[in-house]
Order: C-alpha cells, then structure tokens, then sequence
C-alpha cells in the first residue's frame, strides 16, 4: 500500500496549484505529454489525452499509457516505486480528432461514458456498462464525484443513469480554444473534488457545491486564478 497520495497531473500546472496539493498530503506526479500531438499542440500536456486507470478493483493500479507518453515518463512514474501495472498502446495514427481521443473516458464505478467507436478495446471490455455518447472528450466534459457526475454536456447528462448535475458550458480556460471543460479542471481525491481554479468564481458554483456536500464530499479550488482546463488530476494511489 502506497504510503503518499500521488495523484498525476499536467507538468504546466501553477506554482499556486502544485504547492496546494501538496498542502493538502498529495504528491503531484507532473507528467509530459504525447509526441503524436507535437511540442506545442495545445492538447499536448493533457493527461485525460494519454493515459488511463483501467480501475479493475481493489488494490489494482493497471493503466493504459500512449507509447510516446509513457516512454516520456517511464522515469518518473517508475522513482516513485508503486508497482504499478502499465500496458502500453501504440500511439494514436493521427494526433488530430477523432483519432487521439481512445483514452479519453470516463469510468464512473462500473459506467464508462465514451465515444464507443473509438475508444480503446481494453477500456470497453473494462465495463459493466457502456454510454455511448457523441462527445469524444467524454473524460474532459465528465466531473466525477464520486458516483455522481457534474457536466456541461446535455446528452452526457441525459444518458448518464446514476446520480448527476447539468451546468452551463464555459466559464474555463483552455489554451487554443475557445473554452475549456469541467472534468479537464477537477479531480477526485481523498474524499474531495479538487479544481485547478478558483471554483468560487464559477456561476454554477453553489449548485456544485450543494450537489457535492449533499454527498459527504469537500470542494476545493487549488488556485485563485481563473479555472484552467489542464488534462484534469488522475489519483495514482490506492485511494479514492
């Protein structure tokens, strides 16, 4: 059992993010990104664009990593001595969408929200069960709380069978774009959904935090600058 509560996250987080985390007992795991994408893409950076938890049950750490993106952090997930389970899938043929978005999913307890045309083999068969949905960000434009999920996207919100809350779109920062999305900016850790922004300056904010109250979990905002879509935090531990 890991002893530290490493969570991954872009290598372009802030200062302010990355000294909060650590504030509150996380090891921030910064990783690089996906040559495929090229140096200065603006998905490059995104860690919801080249890896995935496989999330198989307790006490499995198993993650699928993009070929280029795991040979560009081969050094640093393996300094941290976590025995972690890492298959390797071969870079996407195109860096452009439709085609770079295999592991961006969304698993949710035993639902995976996800373009099902084309997302990784082994993601699906990791599913109890499948939504299919047109949004091939599915795991930028789902928050998960838990088993709950916050989203800007309509048809996400209207397939999504468990418990969930429908916010306004935008309202966050992505670079090369014209606004960023609500699971690229969060992550569940701990016990606590963290944003990388000031989430009090978000207009569904109160709506969120009563959604995340309601269920026994904390809202936190790790910066005081604007929301920023930054490929969201993945926990890396084993701990929820």
């Amino acid at each position: 059992m890991a002893t530290k509560k490493h969570i991954i996250c872009s290598y372009k987080i802030t200062a302010e993010i990355e000294a909060n985390l650590v504030k509150l007992g996380f090891a921030p795991v910064k990783l690089r990104g996906l040559d495929k994408f090229g140096e200065y893409h603006p998905l490059n950076y995104h860690p919801d664009m080249f890896c995935f938890n496989l999330d198989l049950g307790l006490n499995d750490n198993t993650w699928i990593f993009y070929e280029s993106a795991y040979h560009n952090n081969k050094t640093a997930l393996s300094s941290l001595n976590l025995n972690l389970n890492i298959i390797v899938e071969p870079d996407p043929v195109l860096g452009v969408y439709p085609y770079h978005i295999g592991l961006n999913c969304a698993k949710i307890g035993g639902v995976l929200v996800c373009a099902e045309k084309y997302a990784n083999v082994r993601i699906l068969k990791s599913a109890n069960h499948i939504i299919d949905v047109k949004q091939g960000y599915a795991r930028c434009s789902v928050c998960a709380a838990g088993d709950a999920v916050i989203t800007a996207d309509k048809n996400i919100y209207k397939k999504f069978p468990g418990e969930k809350l429908l916010i306004r779109a935008g309202h966050i920062d992505l670079f090369g774009y014209n606004y960023g999305f609500i699971g690229g900016c969060s992550g569940f850790a701990g016990g606590a959904l963290l944003f990388t922004g000031d989430i009090e300056a978000h207009p569904d904010y109160l709506d969120m935090k009563n959604f995340c109250e309601n269920r026994g979990i904390g809202i936190i905002g790790l910066s005081k600058e604007k929301l920023r879509d930054y490929g969201g935090l993945l926990p890396l531990s084993f701990f929820r």
